[in-house]
């Protein structure tokens, strides 16, 4: 009994692969059609995360990193009386988690003075040895050089601020502010580097110096604000639950970048929020072409449903092999498009996408203008995945209406 059920079952699929390749016309219509969208949507998943890593990136390396670390509550409210009571035990910790990429910064508010006018900013004492490790702010100098070891009161500021200030190279701006005890002090710098990557925040309202430098100048010799790290993005989540662990009686905040800033992870996940609308549409338009092939294939085989259901074929396997047919040519568009949206972002992974010719300059929002495309495994997942479910929901229809038919009618009005 069971034999003859394989038997049967086997033969419906060899109905269902006869019935594909018959019309190869159809078939493959409505193949390259599913194809087609799988591909779109590969491409704009792979544009997608080529863009956010791009944009991420730029953003970590230019002066937040991906890791930060402060006394409770400095990062609301900055203030010199929240130094970091024991930075040598943060620095033993990070090495024990195998953490090498890592700086420490001094953070305070002061006012920047010229012969012309002044600016608030906010000044940032840099170890000029470690900075590099976590990062590319050298990079982003257009005008003159980054910090050295041996540099004493050496300035660097961005562009804007150096425009407002009418300052420009080897000029001297007067740094005021206040030391540990609240006095107020002025110091003479000297303007060695200017900012001219054009990135929000980096342009204008900060002033960097070396740590050694501030920490003299506001009498914290020893001491910092701030323990910035770089780390891999996969790696961050782990590390954060660690020295949260670890410094759990040091009262220290430890903060991954989005926390300090979550507008640019809503920004991302507003980003994919559109790309799975759009998935829906692609969805919509492969149940709707899918579902008028299958009805028209129905109503082209009535005669062959009723043929069946005379010889002993059940009403459920009637449905079933439409059903077959439905994820057949599913798993042939899928087939096709993942192909052709694999080749699609290998290619445009390899040369790029110049988003200039029709944005022009994107370095404001951290965005390099030339955009690789990356395929992640889950996007393609996800995005395969669903299209099946959709190709196997266009079957159902069909399916219902075969089982319904009569036998004697079907193969009288087939």
């Amino acid at each position: 009994m069971a034999d003859a059920k394989s038997q049967l079952n086997l033969h419906l699929a060899r109905v269902a692969l006869r019935n594909l390749l018959g019309h190869p016309r159809r078939t493959l219509l409505t193949s390259g059609a599913i194809a087609l969208g799988l591909a779109s949507l590969i491409f704009l998943w792979g544009f997608n995360e080529g863009l956010h890593r791009n944009m991420l990136g730029n953003f970590q390396n230019s002066i937040i990193g991906a890791l930060q670390i402060h006394r409770q509550g400095f990062f609301q409210h900055p203030d010199l009386s929240l130094t970091i009571s024991n930075p040598q035990q943060i620095s033993e910790t990070l090495e024990l988690h195998g953490v090498t990429r890592y700086s420490q910064r001094l953070d305070t508010f002061g006012l920047a003075a010229s012969d012309h006018t002044t600016q608030g900013v906010m000044l940032i004492g840099m170890d000029p040895q470690n900075e590099p490790k976590v990062t590319e702010l050298g990079s982003r100098i257009g005008v003159g050089r980054f910090l050295q070891p041996d540099d004493s009161y050496s300035l660097i500021l961005g562009a804007t601020t150096a425009s407002n200030l009418k300052v420009r190279l080897g000029d001297e701006v007067v740094m005021i502010g206040y030391d540990r005890y609240g006095a107020m002090i002025a110091e003479s710098f000297t303007l060695v580097g200017i900012i001219t990557s054009g990135e929000m925040g980096l342009d204008s309202g900060m002033a960097i110096t070396s740590l050694a430098t501030l920490q003299e100048m506001v009498d914290l010799q020893g001491q910092v604000t701030t323990f910035v790290i770089n780390v891999d993005e996969q790696t961050l989540p782990g590390l954060v639950a660690s020295l949260n662990e670890d410094l759990v009686d040091q009262q220290l905040e430890v903060m991954p970048w989005y926390t300090m800033f979550p507008v640019m992870k809503e920004w991302v996940t507003l980003h994919n929020g559109f790309l799975y609308l759009f998935l829906g549409i692609v969805l919509f338009i492969v149940l709707a072409g899918e579902l008028n092939t299958l009805l028209l294939s129905m109503l082209d085989r009535t005669r062959e449903f009723g043929i069946l259901m005379a010889i002993g074929t059940s009403r459920r396997q009637i449905a079933l092999l439409m059903v077959v047919e439905a994820v057949g040519i599913g798993i042939i568009g899928i087939l096709l498009g993942t192909l052709l949206g694999y080749l699609i972002i290998l290619l445009t992974g390899m040369i790029g996408i110049d988003l200039s010719i029709l944005l022009g300059s994107t370095s404001r929002f951290y965005v390099d203008p030339l955009i690789y495309p990356q395929l992640k495994l889950d996007h393609l997942g996800i995005t395969a995945s669903t299209i099946l479910m959709a190709s196997i929901l266009s079957g159902v229809y069909p399916a219902w209406r075969a089982s319904l038919l009569q036998p004697v009618e079907a193969i009288r009005n087939g």
